[in-house]
């Protein structure tokens, strides 16, 4: 589509997951305030997974945009046979079977879909990629990953804040790999190319969970057993270049001054790229882009003229986002749809299948 305004004015959006707190507070709402992405973009509803919530959200949101946000909650079913409703956006659903559902309803219903892996709208992919296929490096031989999830973040082990107390429970299937390191792989694949297989191991260093106050992040006196893993290492083969991955996962270690919080190296035979974060929570490229990167041991400056804007918050990456998906993907829009999600649950999917199955190589 050309354009995505309607004869009555912006494209309305039925939101899936927009809560009244947490993330999508501090960075999809603001996003979505833009004046720019007002021009594209209205907010009409929200289904949420209860009633109380939905409620609660749709309140929030209808003072915060100025108009009235319907509630839906439940079934998805419901929000999608909203006639007022153009466009759905989404957080991708637990499992394959459940993001290949909402492909399905979301085609059914001839209803498009944005879903929020929105690091592949920093300009870094473009940076490192065009250093890579430049030649510059020679060939892509070896890709090593140091990335830490740390401690403050207050999230899995081994301190987790209360409003979030229920992904500790694996069965809830909002996990380290599924949820945090979704973001990164989004990056890293957008970068460097799809992955042809994948085995992962990993080990649990912090066996008890203690459920911390959502704000002073002090202990509440309750405890939780630790289901997941907190340290992981990813090994894969890229599928164009047949280059070695091996992604090492670190969560819960308190970010300090020296804490490597993320050490990307991209080895070729000519030379390196890499990317180093050491800012505490660096290593969330979806969130802000990098401290450095170094090519050959020599620090990239970054120009703007060149290499676009640089980032240091959430909220232009989503925004981009939106921008990107009112282009269409048929008029070279650059944004992950339900489609596209369901292929990278596939990929997350065959690594925790792999960390649960003795580290056995999967094919993708």
């Amino acid at each position: 589509m050309a354009s995505t305004t309607t004869p009555n004015g912006p494209v309305r959006i039925g939101f899936v997951g927009l809560s009244s707190g947490g993330w999508a507070a501090t960075a999809i709402a603001p996003a979505l305030l833009d004046p720019e992405v007002r021009k594209q973009f209205k907010v009409v509803a929200i289904s949420t997974t209860n009633a109380g919530s939905a409620a609660a959200s749709a309140t929030k949101y209808s003072e915060f945009f100025g108009h009235e946000v319907k509630a839906y909650h439940g079934d998805v079913e419901h929000i999608l046979s909203d006639p007022d409703v153009d466009l759905l956006a989404i957080a991708a659903g637990k499992n394959v079977e459940d993001t290949l559902e909402l492909a399905r309803l979301a085609s059914e219903k001839g209803v498009k879909s944005l879903v929020g892996l929105q690091g592949r709208q920093t300009n870094v992919i473009k940076k490192i990629r065009n250093i890579v296929e430049s030649g510059k490096i020679g060939r892509l031989l070896s890709v090593n990953v140091n990335l830490l999830f740390p401690r403050s973040m207050g999230i899995w082990a081994p301190n987790n804040i209360a409003r979030y107390a229920h992904i500790v429970d694996r069965s809830n299937k909002v996990t380290l790999i599924s949820s945090a390191f979704a973001h990164f792989l989004e990056i890293f694949l957008q970068t460097l190319g799809p992955l042809s297989r994948v085995s992962a191991s990993g080990t649990i260093l912090f066996p008890t969970v203690t459920i911390v106050d959502d704000v002073t992040h002090e202990p509440t006196g309750k405890t939780l057993p630790n289901q997941y893993p907190d340290h992981i290492t990813v090994t894969g083969v890229l599928r164009d270049s047949g280059a070695w991955v091996t992604i090492t996962i670190r969560l819960g270690h308190p970010s300090g001054p020296g804490r490597t919080e993320l050490l990307w190296e991209i080895d070729g035979e000519d030379g390196t790229v890499k990317v180093e974060d050491t800012r505490p929570v660096g290593g969330l490229l979806s969130a802000h882009d990098p401290e450095h990167i170094h090519l050959n041991g020599e620090k990239l400056n970054w120009i703007t003229a060149e290499d676009g804007e640089a980032y240091d918050n959430p909220v232009p990456f989503i925004k981009s986002a939106w921008l990107e998906f009112s282009k269409g993907k048929e008029n070279g829009g650059h944004f992950m749809d339900i489609n596209d999600a369901a292929k990278h649950r596939q990929v997350l999917e065959a690594i925790e299948a792999s960390l649960f199955e003795g580290g056995r190589w999967i094919d993708l």
